[in-house]
């Protein structure tokens, strides 16, 4: 159960303050000890309820104000399945970013240009919309860590509304 610590580690790097959030445990194996690992990972005494998945390898879900991550197991590895339903796959202790933006033609290219830029190769990638030329959520999951840097670059696009590096 390390794996799900640190998936939980890095929601809160991602988030600037867990102290409200929930989390939900989906899996009918291991309830308890999934929820232990998670709670160790967000460091605090949080709500935890217990339902079914919506798919088999759902293990739980952790919300964090408007902010949802689903945490997934499949047979290689567990990893963060879904960000604000925008499917992905961020397995414990992988390099890269969100990217939150609004939805524009482009996108993929100037993060991976800059990415490409600073000699960063990118291992996956999954954009998602709420709607066309809505808000937006590009995840990078990369080979390299990601520097403040890199990240402030991105930042500085027009339409990128915030840049969080996973590490």
């Amino acid at each position: 159960m390390s794996g799900l610590q640190e998936l939980a580690e890095l929601i809160a790097h991602i988030e600037s303050d867990v102290s409200e959030a929930s989390v939900s445990v989906l899996s009918p194996d291991n309830r308890e000890d999934i929820a232990k690992a998670l709670l160790a990972g967000l460091g605090g005494n949080l709500p935890v309820q217990y339902s079914s998945g919506e798919y088999a390898n759902h293990l739980a879900v952790v919300r964090v104000g408007a902010n949802k991550y689903t945490i997934a197991q499949d047979w290689r590895e567990l990893y963060i399945s879904e960000v604000n339903y925008c499917p992905c796959r961020i397995p414990p202790g992988a390099n890269g970013l969100l990217v939150y933006h609004f939805d524009y033609p482009g996108v993929i290219y100037d993060v991976s240009r800059i990415l490409a830029d600073h000699q960063i190769n990118i291992s996956k990638l999954n954009v998602s919309r709420e709607q066309k030329g809505k808000n937006a959520l590009l995840v990078c999951v990369t080979d390299e860590d990601i520097t403040p840097a890199v990240a402030a670059a991105i930042e500085r696009e027009p339409q990128i509304q915030k840049v969080v590096s996973l590490r």
